[in-house]
């Protein structure tokens, strides 16, 4: 019988003009995002690539010089987009995509592509994730609204279920019909992408990223399916039904999540660039713990003195001014350890509040799991961010120990060559794993499969009362 009854809805789907329409002007959005996501995938990754390239072969063209003044030369770790990153770019757009890595400095990314971007730009970019997150459950809810409303109005609910059709059964025929016509409209552009994802370079890596992204998406669709079909069961009206779900489709799409980002702003708020470089800037002249960088290089030079049992500096068999470099650097680290773990803090506790937020709006729900998958998220903004620092930290401590004991004590003029360069492995961002991703994701998933959970539930309460009010 649910099989009869979902053949029946998916044929009406199927020939109602306006759904149709709508479905298309889905669709070709839809097209149009992938096909343009597609193409800035291939410009912006071979731009990065090439970009890397460039500072990794001036920093090993360097030529004679010393260590420490190859430190402060520097160079560049730019952040690789995904094969996903242009599906959901997520925050990428104001995260930066290139940090400079010099002795002494932690940098923060820089080269938001918002800043350059046109102001029509900023006020928004069509990707498949915005058009699906935001016009998806909009053609659920027209394929959707007048599935029981619209019969009790014409009045061929009574007869349906005079013919013994169990109303539960009628729910899941009626969801099964809706979820067949829908697969119809989207299902064939969904399949191109994950086709188009795996011929992308590097997209056969992220081919289960994909997959997990389109289940996403359709448990999303479902949500909104089965909350349709229940208010559409409860109202006296088919427009009664569009209203409601019209109206809650506004609330968690629109005001939830404004409302979740103004009070995380009130609730956790972060520092001013001004004022948290100020504080790092303090706490390097006067020592996290209150003990100045430089009683801190005198301590160290009496142990390392003590250590050899020599007098003075220039009797130790190393250079003591490459440990001093290194422990400058060290004390530095301290410092941004302590900062930024702060301001990475104050991320978590926002993010945080957007998870529970996310309990009242599948659709942050879905954004937060959409952005993790497509690699465009602040977690994995902070990862890249965390990797860059590490590999700053070990390349200045590699310049500075060739300093302590590759040179002569006391020797200023110490210059290396090439070799020292050349050993310098580049750096390469690892993105987390899918199963690290999914473990990440459990919030947002628990929070996704209750929605499900609650609107199935809601449909099949719904419809017995169907059954009682028609029977």
């Amino acid at each position: 019988m649910i099989l009869t009854v979902a053949r029946k809805e998916f044929r009406e789907i199927i020939r109602d003009g306006r759904i149709k329409w709508s479905a298309l002007i889905l669709a070709v959005m839809l097209v149009a995002a992938l096909a343009s996501a597609g193409q800035r995938f291939a410009d912006i990754s071979a731009e990065r690539e090439s970009a890397q390239e460039v500072v990794n072969a001036q920093f090993a063209a360097q030529g004679e010089k010393n260590p420490h003044a190859a430190a402060h030369y520097g160079l560049y770790a730019f952040k690789p987009v995904t094969p996903l990153s242009f599906f959901d770019t997520g925050v990428g757009s104001y995260t930066g995509v290139s940090i400079w890595l010099e002795a002494h400095n932690q940098n923060d990314a820089e080269g938001e592509p918002a800043r350059d971007a046109t102001a029509i730009a900023r006020f928004g970019e069509l990707t498949a994730a915005f058009t699906l997150q935001m016009l998806l459950p909009l053609l659920v809810i027209l394929l959707a609204f007048p599935s029981f409303a619209g019969e009790r109005e014409a009045g061929t609910l009574r007869q349906v279920l005079s013919m013994q059709v169990a109303p539960v059964q009628l729910l899941f025929g009626k969801a099964l019909g809706a979820a067949g016509a829908l697969s119809v409209f989207i299902g064939p552009i969904l399949l191109l992408g994950l086709i188009g994802l795996v011929v992308a370079p590097g997209g056969l890596g992220y081919l289960g990223h994909g997959v997990v992204l389109v289940i996403v998406y359709v448990i999303y669709a479902l949500i909104f399916l089965f909350l349709t079909l229940a208010v559409s069961a409860n109202v006296k009206s088919a427009q009664a039904a569009l209203v409601v779900m019209v109206g809650f489709w506004a609330v968690s799409s629109f005001v939830l999540p404004r409302a979740a980002s103004d009070v995380s702003r009130l609730l956790y708020p972060t520092p001013t660039a001004v004022s948290f470089q100020a504080n790092i800037d303090e706490a390097m002249q006067s020592g996290i713990d209150g003990v100045s960088p430089d009683t801190v290089v005198q301590q160290r030079q009496k142990q390392t003195l003590e250590l050899y049992k020599v007098e003075t500096v220039e009797e130790l068999p190393i250079n003591f001014q490459g440990i001093i470099f290194d422990l400058q650097e060290k004390l530095g680290n301290e410092v941004f350890d302590k900062y930024y773990g702060e301001l990475y803090a104050i991320f978590d506790q926002q993010t945080g509040l957007h998870q529970a937020f996310s309990i009242g709006s599948p659709r942050m729900a879905t954004q937060l799991a959409s952005m993790e998958l497509s690699g465009t998220s602040l977690n994995q903004h902070l990862e890249f961010t965390n990797q860059a620092e590490r590999y700053r930290r070990d390349l200045i401590e590699g310049m500075n120990q060739d300093i302590t004991f590759n040179s002569e004590a006391g020797q200023a003029d110490y210059r290396a060559d090439s070799a020292l360069w050349a050993s310098i492995e580049p750096f390469e961002y690892q993105p987390a794993s899918l199963g690290a991703l999914l473990t990440r994701l459990g919030p947002s998933f628990m929070v996704m499969f209750l929605w499900l959970a609650l609107s199935i539930v809601a449909g099949v309460l719904a419809v017995r009362k169907v059954k009682v009010t028609l029977g």
